[in-house]
């Protein structure tokens, strides 16, 4: 039987030795046998895994070992698996925030494709639209309204509209028209629109007749964003255009000239204006303006023109007289003396005053038709020198543009034939489009660079 050393020896070979100290027990009587590795002697330990340290005891009275665990005091956790659960979490994080800035973007561009595609569906005439007979008054129809074509109409409360104009404080008013104050406002989400008040008129069908109007969508055409019916008040809510009307931009307070705008601008002007109402009449049934003036003609930041205003025959007086609002007078076709006699030929008059407006740099102030000092229409039809009706920022200018301009105007007002819309903005195209060839040849004009494809154009 080999000794208890030499056992001991052939069993350390199987179990590696910690560097830990443990002792060996021959004997109860025997003392302890250290085996340490260093300066003071031979140590040997056994591990049973990472964890556990293990001494190995024979003892004297079964000669039998014995394996008995001890807890190691200077175990320390692996620095791996905290190394690795770090990289994981950032690696993770940064995954998040990537796939939130790639979905970010690409929702941005699904907008601004949606946006573009509506644009240029809005370049051309929507197809027929056709309406319910019932209830059609002669500005518009009013029958029943699909939801999906209101393109997302706001039904606001009264508080949201006192909220966004500070209680219609009067320093938010920056207009009047058919339909009433406009006043400037912010919405909760940010929104500068122009709020047009209308005070006890309760209106029969009046979110029917609103709905119809928010169908329309065209480049030139303002849009209509929401509507509010409360307390005896009607609210229509606009999209918001910074330069306001062109009026602003033409005459004075006292209707005089101020020669701020080109002659290109003012083609461009007429030229949007004249396709935003020749949209209105392509509709099934068409929808006239009825209100077609200067004041409804606004411009945005590229003074690009947008007709406002139309569609609202039905939710003014019904029973309405022509001769009951001086303040159209100028723009309203002599020929009509009530709203059923109203056609497509009225707007063309109402854009004919426009034209000359335009041309001029003047208010047609005039609201007796027989005062010919007074009345822009009179004034032109019995002028003999161009030169001295047309305003004198243009006057030397684009002279070729202005008499054509002129004519075309002369037949809108015209009490025998009218072109239709649709004829006004073929000339008017090839008005302009003889202007950028006249400034492009270099003939001696300083109106300035025409950028071809810029929006001012579209």
């Amino acid at each position: 039987m080999m000794s208890r050393l030499q056992f001991f020896i052939r069993f350390s070979r199987f179990y590696p030795l910690s560097p830990q100290i443990r002792k060996i027990n021959l004997s109860p009587s025997t003392p302890p046998l250290s085996l340490l590795h260093g300066p003071s002697g031979l140590q040997e330990n056994f591990y049973g895994s990472r964890k556990t340290t293990i001494a190995a005891t024979i003892d004297g009275n079964d000669n039998v070992p014995t394996l008995t665990p001890l807890q190691g005091s200077d175990v320390k956790k692996p620095s791996k698996q905290k190394l690795a659960a770090i990289i994981g979490g950032v690696g993770a994080a940064l995954l998040v925030v990537i796939t939130g800035v790639v979905v970010y973007f690409c929702l941005m561009r699904l907008k601004r494709l949606i946006r573009r595609e509506s644009d240029a569906a809005s370049s051309v005439p929507l197809p027929p639209v056709v309406w319910e007979r019932e209830n059609i008054s002669p500005g518009a129809g009013a029958g029943t309204v699909s939801p999906y074509d209101t393109y997302n109409l706001r039904q606001l409360s009264i508080l949201e509209l006192e909220q966004a104009t500070d209680n219609f404080n009067e320093i938010n008013i920056i207009g009047e028209g058919s339909f009433g104050l406009v006043y400037k406002g912010l919405l909760d989400d940010g929104s500068i629109v122009a709020i047009k008040r209308r005070l006890h008129y309760p209106v029969q069908y009046f979110a029917n007749e609103v709905k119809q109007i928010a169908c329309v969508h065209h480049k030139h055409l303002v849009k209509l964003i929401g509507y509010c019916e409360e307390n005896l008040q009607q609210f229509l809510v606009y999209d918001y255009l910074p330069n306001g009307d062109i009026g602003n931009h033409l005459y004075d307070s006292e209707g005089l000239p101020i020669g701020k705008l080109e002659m290109r601008q003012r083609l461009i002007i007429a030229l949007a204006a004249a396709k935003g109402l020749e949209h209105l009449h392509c509709l099934s049934p068409p929808i006239l303006h009825l209100h077609f003036r200067t004041r409804n003609v606004l411009v945005d930041d590229n003074y690009t023109g947008k007709v406002s205003d139309f569609g609202l025959s039905k939710l003014l007086v019904a029973g309405y007289h022509a001769e009951s609002s001086s303040a159209f007078d100028c723009f309203r076709d002599p020929e009509v003396r009530w709203l059923e006699d109203f056609s497509e030929r009225s707007d063309v008059y109402s854009f004919g005053v426009f034209l000359l407006e335009l041309i001029s740099g003047r208010e047609a102030l005039g609201r007796n038709q027989s005062d010919t000092q007074g009345n822009l229409v009179l004034q032109a039809k019995g002028t003999r020198d161009l030169y001295n009706f047309v305003d004198k920022t243009v006057r030397d200018h684009a002279s070729q543009a202005v008499k054509q301009m002129s004519e075309l105007a002369l037949l809108c007002v015209d009490t025998g034939t009218r072109p239709s819309m649709k004829s006004v903005v073929k000339e008017l195209e090839r008005i302009q489009e003889g202007e950028i060839c006249h400034l492009h040849s270099g003939l001696g004009e300083e109106i300035g660079i025409v950028t071809l494809g810029s929006d001012l154009f579209k």
